[in-house]
């Protein structure tokens, strides 16, 4: 510290404050400034202080029971929900938080054709779906989605079992019916 401490003190301050100001300015300079840009980050911030940066970023629904990954991306989505909140890519990006693909199909996209506003989601799972999961989907959706349409099921298209070998079999028969007469 030596030669080049500036002090920030008047010229009439006594020694006890001068000798307190050189005594707490090592621990300022020691202090890491970049930090105040990491926690700002969602890729960078600490694991600890990620609810904290979803409360901050305004995100709707948090779970503390999500993997890292899936807290930082839906910190990173927030900004576009509530940018685009009531449309359909609001909902997808919304349920970017499930970790599975998922598809928001619309009434007028449905074949047969739904009743005029609603929607339904199809989750594509290689796993059995808990109640949890379907509860997260549906306060994700009503979160994301516009106030005049409704979600109208939660469709789960699992491959469970869909990997193997697969052996199928079959046998070709004929049956010939003949009438022979007796001679005269």
């Amino acid at each position: 510290m030596g030669n080049n401490f500036k002090s920030l003190l008047p010229p009439s301050s006594v020694a006890a404050e001068r000798a307190q100001e050189q005594a707490t300015t090592e621990p300022v300079k020691a202090l890491n400034t970049g930090m105040v840009r990491w926690v700002k980050n969602p890729d960078l911030c600490p694991a600890e202080l990620l609810p904290w940066l979803a409360w901050e970023f305004a995100v709707d629904f948090w779970d503390g029971s999500w993997s890292e990954e899936q807290k930082r991306q839906v910190i990173k989505d927030a900004a576009y929900v509530h940018q685009h909140r009531g449309t359909a890519g609001a909902v997808r990006r919304a349920l970017g938080s499930v970790s599975l693909p998922t598809t928001v199909i619309e009434w007028w996209e449905d074949a047969p054709r739904k009743d005029p506003y609603t929607f339904r989601i199809e989750v594509y799972s290689q796993q059995a779906i808990d109640a949890g999961l379907y509860d997260m989907i549906r306060r994700q959706v009503e979160k994301a989605k516009n106030l005049r349409s409704q979600l109208s099921t939660i469709d789960v298209i699992a491959d469970l079992g869909g990997e193997g070998a697969y052996y199928t079999g079959g046998a070709t028969t004929v049956y010939i019916s003949m009438i022979i007469e007796p001679g005269e």
